[in-house]
């Protein structure tokens, strides 16, 4: 029997009139959730919930219409302090990885699923499996070795940040966009605000000339931040404050 390939057209490609029909959906959407998103865009995040920690509001993925009547923005939003921290780990995880031979990259990379009952389902999780400690490592599992890289490269070889807007027509609903934002949190009032400045530049891509300010960055990696997390801690900013004299411990060398 031949098997039928069903391969997807970018949003970007579709006819106009189909795009024109998905605008309307989405429009009628966004009024529908104007109550909840102040009717410039939805979301399935829960934003600005009382009480959750600044540290889990770092990203959120919404979509909103473009100005033309065709183009669905289907959006991604993450702070500066966020995407600091992904070139941290990322970078640690390069340098970590190319570090092993292939036999222990092909241990760490290995996968295996068991089966389990759920709801009276047959469903598989994964299975746990030992950790390596490496004598090249000094004695650490490769991911302890990671997070010990990615905080001395915080430390000592910090990479630069930009705001930023990156367009991606590959997606299959909506054209894609990557929105970097220095703001303490992402909440309604962040995505409004990028929405309007994307809306200004003329909805196309943009890097801001200058960096963030090294001193307007985590001193620390996100995995000690989480561990360093307390009660107390659930109301502090994780940039600094605009009051002099307040320091916070995420951002003391």
């Amino acid at each position: 029997m031949m098997k039928r390939n069903y391969k997807w057209i970018p949003y970007s490609r579709l006819s106009r009139r189909k795009r024109r029909d998905a605008f309307v959906r989405l429009r009628q959407k966004i009024r529908n959730k104007a109550v909840v998103y102040s009717g410039q865009f939805t979301s399935h995040h829960v934003l600005d919930e009382p009480d959750r920690p600044v540290i889990f509001n770092q990203w959120a993925d919404f979509y909103f219409l473009g100005s033309d009547g065709l183009t669905i923005w289907n959006a991604t939003i993450v702070t500066t302090v966020l995407e600091f921290w992904d070139s941290c780990e990322g970078l640690a995880q390069e340098r970590t990885w190319e570090m092993l031979n292939q036999k222990e990259q092909s241990a760490e990379a290995d996968m295996k699923f068991e089966p389990v009952l759920y709801k009276g389902r047959r469903m598989y999780r994964l299975q746990l499996k030992p950790e390596i400690v490496y004598d090249k490592f000094q004695g650490l599992t490769y991911s302890d070795y990671q997070n010990e890289l990615a905080e001395e490269i915080i430390k000592n070889e910090p990479p630069e940040v930009f705001e930023s807007f990156t367009t991606d027509r590959s997606y299959r609903y909506g054209i894609g966009l990557h929105v970097v934002i220095h703001a303490e949190e992402i909440n309604r009032a962040t995505i409004e605000e990028a929405i309007h400045r994307f809306r200004t530049i003329g909805e196309t891509d943009w890097r801001s000339a200058e960096p963030v300010p090294r001193t307007e960055l985590p001193y620390e990696s996100a995995t000690m931040a989480m561990k360093g997390l307390t009660r107390k801690d659930t109301e502090r900013p994780l940039l600094p404050p605009v009051s002099p004299g307040i320091s916070r411990r995420i951002f003391s060398e």
